[in-house]
């Protein structure tokens, strides 16, 4: 009788856990699994165009058509609603549709420029509340308008957040472009008050272009980093695992390819004062992968070619650097982090007013670059 009491305590106790954890659950077939989120200012000029776009799963498994059209129809959905918030979209979004909106596997936050330069606040505040949203997605800033990048009829994934998203893979061979998922994104949006590098994407016909970086100062777009430019970025910041640099010789009609393999970055704080003096020392390592037919790579050329890709690196950082300093006077390459890390009690003295101190700050740039391959010899 014991035993058959406890059996029965048991029994409800389990059964009220498993009640508690499926209260919510939604069965996959009633969900569209949302793969992007584009958001606009609308035509009113206060509030907010959002656009999800989700693929039809049974067209896609079937074999009805390729891409995002077919003889089966569009195998992509592209849905757009004029509202006050991303929450409130998804909201309105369920009174069209005939399942719900699901986030874990939305791959892409595109942000397009008129609403960037308003502010990008309310993207912040829905990543940060929304507890589906897939931290490893990307937020990117559209040159133009989200729904336009959203639309193309790209023809090289049947998924176009999977096209977009594995871009970013390509970093590897392609550092002109900033890396960054939700996760990082929150960190360093918050740390920083509001500022930022964020990854710009240009929309064509069939394909879109990731180059180049948008510049966030305070939650809005103030501006650009040109591809050039975001490459210098990379180099300060360490980021750099692949890299085409190309150098002219003079007397050769075709330039030197050098390949970065290795880049290793460090920063010194020289002179404090009323305004302090830094110097970054970069090490560069790589290969050159094309020559000209007729050079000759002997020992002095290496040198050569050496010393000017140095140069050019040096060139790169220092438009990055003082493009930040002058034109848009907000520290997004983390002098002002380093101080507060290694240079405590310097950093007292700045911290307060740093945003100015920073424009007027003296950074000079030492490149040392090493050639380790000149590929295959005749």
């Amino acid at each position: 009788m014991k035993l058959k009491k406890i059996f029965l305590i048991t029994v409800a106790v389990l059964s009220v856990f498993y009640t508690i954890g499926c209260w919510d659950m939604v069965d996959i077939d009633k969900r569209f699994f949302v793969g992007n989120i584009g958001v606009d200012r609308a035509e009113d000029g206060e509030q907010m165009l959002v656009t999800f776009t989700f693929p039809i799963v049974r067209k896609i498994a079937g074999g009805q058509g390729g891409g995002q059209g077919g003889g089966g129809g569009s195998t992509i959905v592209v849905i757009s609603t004029v509202t006050d918030s991303i929450h409130a979209a998804a909201r309105q979004a369920a009174m069209r549709l005939s399942r719900r909106l699901f986030f874990e596997h939305t791959r892409v936050i595109l942000i397009g420029e008129e609403l960037a330069r308003d502010g990008i606040e309310e993207v912040v505040n829905f990543l940060e509340r929304n507890t589906e949203i897939n931290r490893r997605g990307r937020v990117i800033v559209v040159r133009g308008k989200a729904k336009d990048a959203l639309t193309i009829k790209n023809e090289i994934e049947v998924l176009l957040a999977l096209y977009i998203a594995n871009i970013f893979e390509n970093r590897d061979i392609c550092a002109r472009f900033i890396e960054t998922d939700v996760d990082e994104f929150m960190k360093q949006v918050h740390s920083m008050n509001g500022n930022v590098l964020l990854p710009r994407l240009t929309p064509g016909k069939t394909d879109v272009k990731i180059g180049g970086a948008a510049v966030i100062k305070k939650y809005k777009l103030v501006g650009w980093l040109e591809e050039n430019e975001t490459l210098g970025a990379n180099f300060v910041l360490g980021e750099i695992s692949g890299a085409d640099i190309m150098i002219d010789i003079p007397g050769y009609k075709y330039p030197v390819v050098f390949t970065v393999t290795h880049n290793k970055a460090a920063m010194e704080l020289l002179e404090a004062g009323d305004y302090p003096k830094f110097r970054v020392k970069l090490e560069v390592k790589g290969e050159i992968v094309e020559t000209p037919e007729q050079i000759q790579l002997a020992p002095e050329m290496l040198k050569i070619i050496e010393k000017m890709l140095e140069d050019r690196i040096n060139h790169m950082v220092l438009a990055s650097i003082r493009k930040l300093q002058e034109e848009y006077q907000v520290d997004l390459l983390g002098f002002g982090e380093y101080l507060s890390k290694y240079k405590p009690d310097v950093w007292e003295e700045y911290k307060k007013d740093w945003e100015n101190i920073f424009p007027d700050a003296e950074i000079n740039v030492e490149t040392k670059v090493k050639i380790r391959g000149i590929g295959a010899s005749k």
